[in-house]
């Protein structure tokens, strides 16, 4: 049963306005000014993957991940017509908070209702694509833990290489070392219907080698592309490898954004990620981000 981990629907959506909603004084959005031409990258994560896009120092971050819990492909059209394509079902409902503590160190929480998983982290933009730099690369350590991070903790370390290919795509590879996720990976045997882990040489280890790959391609001014894909390379790796592609938009001042997006998991942190997501379900889901 999701009950104990989903929000209804119209919950949520109210809860997306109001983030969507900035709050002046004077109760209206001043003026933004113009978008700085060829800007490729637009947000600090691709769907759940991180990207190598700063914060400035002191500047605060918040998300909402959203993923209603059923499969566009169970039933019939008729009856998914009837759940309005899957909105009138209960939802794994994310909340993250992250500070630049500086121009090039950002820290922050995570918590996911998928297990009540809390997730530290902390990550360092240290280099970034110049004329005499033709990459972009930021470090991430992080650590995770289940029943509010009461047990099964999963330490992680990764790094984000971004090339900025042009003023219409930005490219990014994280490879990525996720520690103890097979006995995170038995804690339930319930986590929203995904297949249990087959009986195979790699069913019993116990951490995870990963990376991810992912890709945003603006269309419009303001508008984008994005997709991603996470194999894993070694280790731990029940299920399929995790896929998610979507469509955002930002605001003209880069402040807010929104993006509907597409995957076969409810998973959105690296643990999560680990372990997979299902070879045939596809869920509706989507992100909400706001800088302040």
């Amino acid at each position: 049963m999701l009950t104990s981990v989903c929000l209804r629907p119209v919950g949520s959506t109210v809860l997306a306005v109001l983030l969507l909603c900035p709050f002046v004084a004077n109760g209206q959005e001043p003026a933004a000014p113009p978008e700085p031409p060829g800007r490729a990258e637009a947000e600090l994560n691709t769907v759940n993957l991180p990207t190598t896009q700063s914060l400035n120092r002191h500047q605060s971050y918040f998300r909402l991940t959203h993923r209603f819990t059923r499969d566009l492909g169970e039933g019939s059209f008729g009856e998914l017509v009837e759940d309005l394509f899957s909105l009138d079902n209960g939802a794994a409902i994310g909340l993250e908070y992250r500070f630049g503590i500086t121009d090039r160190l950002q820290a922050g929480v995570y918590r996911t209702a998928i297990s009540k998983t809390i997730q530290f982290f902390g990550r360092y933009d240290g280099w970034k694509q110049s004329d005499t730099m033709p990459v972009s690369i930021s470090v991430l350590g992080s650590i995770e833990g289940l029943s509010n991070f009461g047990e099964n903790f999963q330490p992680g370390i990764a790094a984000t290489v971004s090339r900025v290919v042009s003023p219409w795509l930005a490219l990014y590879a994280t490879p990525a070392f996720i520690a103890n996720t097979q006995a995170a990976d038995t804690l339930d045997d319930h986590d929203h219907g995904l297949p249990g882990a087959e009986e195979d040489e790699h069913s019993r280890h116990d951490h995870t080698l990963l990376v991810g790959l992912g890709a945003r391609v603006r269309f419009r001014p303001t508008a984008y592309l994005v997709g991603e894909y996470s194999p894993r390379l070694a280790g731990h790796d029940p299920r399929g490898s995790v896929w998610a592609v979507g469509v955002e938009k930002r605001t003209r001042s880069g402040k807010h954004l929104f993006q509907l997006n597409f995957t076969n998991s409810f998973g959105t942190t690296l643990g999560q990620l680990a372990r997979g997501g299902s070879e045939d379900d596809v869920y509706l889901g989507f992100n909400i981000a706001r800088k302040f």
